[in-house]
């Protein structure tokens, strides 16, 4: 899948390709269903002429495009450093949470990420996602 294509696409290749919810993605943008097909057909001209709208709007429907494409260890490691650099939590405190030895998680955040087991990436992944999940309410 291609990241740079347009935004239309991007939301077609959601509905169209993985089945995502379209009731879900009305409630997410903020957007009727209605408004969501003018979309997909290519059509903008009803949204705000408002730059930063359109950027939140446009961002917002990318996010969830690039959680389809993205390979996956690359996300958690990206989730995993927002909680060791903005919420400060240690490595020991993700260790203890999640079960996996501190050296497992260095060896993820190292150029090593295929080195450690399926198991304890599944058990860094749920305590990593879960802690920015309640956490998220303090990003700014």
């Amino acid at each position: 899948m291609d990241r740079d294509i347009d935004i239309t696409e991007q939301l077609k290749n959601l509905i169209k390709d993985y089945d995502f919810n379209v009731e879900t993605l009305s409630k997410y943008l903020e957007l009727d269903k209605n408004q969501i097909n003018q979309l997909v057909d290519g059509n903008i001209s009803f949204l705000p002429n408002d730059n930063e709208y359109r950027f939140n709007l446009f961002n917002k429907i990318s996010f969830l495009y690039c959680s389809a494409i993205d390979e996956k260890d690359v996300k958690l490691d990206a989730f995993l450093k927002v909680l060791l650099s903005y919420h400060n939590i240690s490595k020991k405190t993700i260790s203890k949470m999640s079960g996996v030895d501190i050296k497992e998680i260095d060896k993820f955040l190292s150029s090593k990420k295929s080195k450690i087991s399926v198991e304890d990436k599944y058990k860094l992944a749920i305590t990593t996602m879960s802690l920015r999940f309640f956490l998220k309410d303090v990003e700014k």
